[in-house]
């Protein structure tokens, strides 16, 4: 069953969510945050360096093993692309490690960081049981991501602007439309773009918009856009009071 794809999965072998093999790896994932953190922020120029490459290559080569896993398990299909805003982030953290435009580390920041929280709170895997490779490499590709992100603006290598959250949202522009004819052409739902994920605060903005599918992604637009401002907020704070 450690290699069991889902849909070869007996019925009630997945976790629930906040069950306390669900709280510990959130614990681990926010642990390791702070101490490699403090850790990172007293190393030199160079040996951050290395370690960004060590942790971009890392999230890619982990995701080159899912493929493969998934592939021999059965699994790899259309469904499973990396189209959602976490595979992504997978090819963005590589890229981010060995060159790092700013508008990049905006995406990062404001965008991939809170999908992968969010991923990791309301995770989309819990049909599988904890001690499964699915369920264990989604926690640890989406806690290396988190841990990256974390890192790159702990240092300061990232540096969140107010002024810059058009970046992510140009990003989006780009990214959803084709992301949409996708799912609407192969009945897919990448970035929840047509159904919210079961369990998440999405569920909450489709039945606030009453099932309708425009009002959803109105909402669902409007939600990620005031999730950006906040999590620049505090970085434009600070930014102010040095002013003062």
């Amino acid at each position: 069953m450690f290699f069991a794809y889902e849909t070869a999965l007996p019925q009630g072998v997945g976790f629930s969510l906040y069950s306390l093999p669900h709280i510990a790896a959130l614990a681990v994932i926010i642990l390791s945050c702070i101490f490699c953190s403090i850790a990172y922020r007293r190393t030199g120029q160079v040996p951050r360096q290395h370690i960004s490459h060590a942790i971009g290559i890392t999230i890619l080569l982990m995701e080159i093993l899912r493929t493969v896993v998934y592939h021999f398990m059965g699994g790899m299909n259309l469904y499973e692309l990396p189209l959602h805003l976490c595979g992504m982030a997978v090819f963005l953290c590589a890229v981010h490690s060995l060159w790092k435009p700013d508008w990049l580390g905006q995406v990062l920041y404001s965008l991939c960081l809170p999908g992968a929280w969010a991923a990791l709170l309301f995770p989309d895997w819990a049909m599988y049981p904890f001690f499964s490779f699915v369920s264990l490499h989604s926690f640890a590709a989406h806690g290396l991501i988190v841990l990256y992100i974390t890192l790159q603006t702990a240092s300061g290598e990232i540096r969140p602007r107010l002024s810059a959250v058009w970046k992510p949202v140009l990003f989006l522009c780009i990214v959803v439309p084709p992301v949409m004819w996708f799912d609407r052409r192969f009945h897919a739902n990448y970035m929840f773009l047509q159904l919210p994920s079961a369990g998440s605060p999405l569920v909450f903005l489709s039945e606030l918009a009453g099932g309708s599918l425009v009002g959803y992604l109105f909402l669902f637009a409007v939600t990620i856009f005031c999730v950006m401002v906040i999590m620049d907020l505090p970085f434009a704070v600070r930014k102010r009071k040095r002013r003062l």
